[in-house]
């Protein structure tokens, strides 16, 4: 339960989908007994399908219809129902259970309207919830054979469903995204102030300064990105606060993660700026854990910290390493401070009209869609193929269970390749876990149907929640859903719960077959041509981001691109099935995201640095040497796009120490010098991005679909960066 709750706190901040899942329960409680009663009263005789028929109605509503603000889920109500009602009318049409022939026609159209249900994919993720819900009707319709008296109350029961579903979802108290997204940045400045302290101490004692752990960047990203995402559907009118706010957060991060590089290794213990170094820590740490929503009394303190810091840096005896690395310790505390400040700000006071969407950085133009036919089109076509299979083989092999088969394909096939191969091998073995528990189930309850019931609902809610993080803890359980559920409707038994396994294997082997050979989806191409198009918008920020003396706001390129890396990383884990198929460039795409993040990272802080420096209006000495370093950089972009010839490996040589030499030479007044932190911090920076721009371009040119016109500029496929 401990493990538990602590997966729910990292990938539910909040509860929120939690709470959809207790709304749920709720539904099913009361559509059961309504329903149940309803039956009764009227003598019906549908004491089981007609509650059953309610509960799925409700469970489709609640369950495709992701945490937003009460007008938008009314509005996916709406839709979802409405189809629901259409569908049912089609079925009431057709009278599957009237007669042979009907059941033959309600079987044919599964083929049609799975293709129908995949193109709606071309609306995003509502399209292609939608898309489920079409497909789950029609099926359970298919698999009930319903006559048309009995379709008529099934319609009675689902409008049922759906009023109990809505007045459940819009009444009942659920907690609110926008606060839940502002406690999660409190949490996250907490683990950092946490890693500050550590920091603090260990300069202090002499000790190594501890590495940030993947663990802890990795569960505050996924923590905001989840809060981030609920908070900017339930409240679209405050995205310019929630974006700010991101924004800043993920330069806190990134900030703290390589302040460590700034720390200089092997100094004397009794170091002048040891001391001031760890007040500076120790600082934000103590603010950092008593909440960035509360004021930041010792600004004052932290500012002679950093002061006294600047001083010991500026030493004369200091060793040019050294001296290098502690300018950057005070920059990077100068914009620690400067971001835990913002963010302080925003976090009090909230989304309170200082910010609007119009302030954010406008997204990039939808890049030209592709001659021909387009992704969706050909899954939509590799949908109708493998239906048509199944079908066919219910036909010929006379299948007592095909539907599911059918089911399996709409399912199981990705946008891509990969994302099919993952999706079949997950939920394969999700149905034969929940088959075998199922098993267990009817062994030991099978005279107990209310507590089959709620087992049933308790997988339901087990998948609500899981299935966009965890898909195979999903499949088990809403397989074991289905299997109780069709037991308590139709009386399946074992032989069905068998069935059930392999003709899911059937569907789910057909759908990669066919993903595989017809009109194949490779998700490595399209990552691929997305990278080059980041890359290309990395080039433009750091072309605009450099010190030419204006005074405009910076653009945070790069900290906007965080969230479009976070997805194409979901989507790596896809790929490995491709690379399995033989499709060799999967491998690649890893290693292109992994150092485009790397990338995006440093640009992140290259555009504050510059920003600052522009805004300072430094000499013209120091302005040619950041010059220098702006042409170089510039030149490693163009020989990564395969737009420029590589220069010689002696001309992409650091020159960082002779250009710090003559700023040094330079500065003679303070207000000059005061400068040389930001110029070691830009110099610095603009050197560190080369190596993966290196390898970048050496992995777009051995990845290219055509033939390499010239040599790359590096072999080295390596995705770390050098310490600057």
């Amino acid at each position: 339960m401990g493990r538990i709750r602590n997966w729910l706190a990292i990938h539910d901040p909040g509860g929120v989908d939690g709470t959809r899942a207790f709304h749920l329960a709720v539904s099913y409680t009361v559509v059961i007994i309504l329903g149940y009663a309803t039956s009764r009263s009227f003598g019906l005789d549908l004491d089981i399908l007609f509650p059953m028929a309610g509960a799925l109605t409700a469970m489709v509503l609640i369950t495709f219809t992701p945490a937003a603000n009460r007008r938008a889920e009314a509005r996916s109500f709406v839709k979802i129902f409405g189809v629901t009602i259409c569908l049912l009318l089609l079925v009431l049409a057709i009278g599957p259970g009237e007669g042979e022939t009907n059941t033959v026609v309600m079987k044919l159209l599964l083929v049609p309207l799975t293709g129908f249900a995949l193109m709606l994919r071309r609306m995003g993720m509502e399209g292609q919830r939608l898309g489920y819900a079409i497909v789950i009707i029609m099926t359970v319709a298919a698999t009930l054979h319903p006559k048309r008296p009995e379709i008529l109350l099934l319609i009675v029961a689902a409008c049922q469903g759906a009023g109990v579903a809505a007045l459940m979802r819009f009444c009942l108290p659920r907690p609110s995204a926008l606060h839940v997204y502002h406690d999660t940045v409190e949490i996250a400045g907490r683990a950092i102030g946490d890693y500050l302290g550590a920091l603090a101490r260990a300069v202090r004692d002499n000790r190594p300064v501890p590495p940030t752990t993947d663990d802890l960047l990795d569960q505050i990203r996924i923590r905001v990105r989840g809060a981030l995402v609920n908070a900017s559907a339930e409240t679209p009118s405050a995205r310019g606060y929630i974006e700010a706010v991101r924004s800043l957060a993920y330069r806190l991060r990134v900030a703290t993660q390589l302040l460590g590089e700034c720390i200089p290794s092997g100094a004397a213990p009794g170091a002048p700026w040891r001391m001031p170094l760890a007040a500076a820590a120790d600082l934000l740490s103590r603010h950092l854990s008593d909440g960035l929503s509360e004021p930041f009394p010792e600004r004052n303190r932290m500012g002679t910290a950093i002061s006294r810091l600047r001083q010991a840096a500026m030493a004369p005896d200091l060793a040019p390493a050294e001296q290098l690395a502690l300018l950057r310790a005070v920059t990077a505390f100068e914009r620690l401070s400067l971001v835990v400040s913002e963010l302080s700000v925003l976090q009090r006071d909230g989304p309170k009209g200082r910010l609007s969407p119009d302030d954010l950085v406008p997204p990039p133009p939808a890049p030209k869609a592709p001659a021909g036919l387009s992704p969706t089109d050909k899954v939509a076509i590799q949908g109708v193929v493998a239906t048509t299979i199944t079908t066919a083989l219910d036909f010929a092999l006379d299948l007592n269970h095909a539907y599911w088969a059918t089911m399996t394909v709409m399912f199981v096939l990705g946008n891509s390749l990969g994302e099919t191969y993952v999706r079949v091998r997950y939920r394969t073995f999700g149905t034969i876990v929940g088959v075998v528990i199922g098993f267990g189930c009817l062994l030991v309850l099978e005279s107990h149907i209310w507590i089959l019931a709620g087992i049933c609902l308790v997988s339901q809610m087990v998948g609500l929640v899981t299935t966009r993080d965890r898909y195979d803890v999903a499949s088990a359980a809403i397989g074991l859903s289905i299997l109780l559920s069709l037991h308590l409707v139709t009386g399946l038994g074992t032989d069905g719960m068998l069935a059930r396994v392999y003709e899911t294997v059937i569907g789910a082997l057909v759908a990669l077959a066919i993903s595989w050979l017809v009109l194949p989806v490779f998700g490595a191409d399209q990552i691929r041509n997305q990278v080059i198009s980041m890359l290309r918008r990395c080039r433009s920020a750091f072309a605009e981001a450099w010190p030419r003396g204006d005074h405009a706001a910076p653009r945070n390129v790069a900290s906007g691109m965080a969230m479009e890396l976070r997805a194409l990383s979901d989507r790596l884990p896809h790929l490995g099935g491709e690379n399995a198929l033989g499709h060799r460039s999967a491998g690649d795409v890893v290693a292109l995201v992994s150092t485009l993040e790397i990338l995006t990272t440093y640009l992140a802080l290259l555009e504050d640095v510059a920003f600052r420096l522009g805004s300072l209006s430094p000499p013209p000495e120091i302005t040619t040497a950041l010059e220098a370093a702006r042409s170089r950089t510039l030149r490693a972009f163009a020989v990564a796009l395969d737009e420029a010839a590589p220069t010689e490996s002696g001309a992409q040589s650091s020159d960082l120490e002779a250009a710090l030499s003559i700023a040094l030479d330079y500065a003679k007044d303070p207000e000059t010098r005061r400068l040389l932190p930001l110029v070691a911090d830009y110099l610095s920076f603009s050197e560190a991005v080369l190596r993966p721009l290196a390898d970048l371009g050496a992995i777009l040119l051995a990845s290219a679909p055509t033939p390499p016109r010239r040599a790359p500029a590096s072999t080295s496929l390596g995705t770390q960066a050098p310490a600057a």
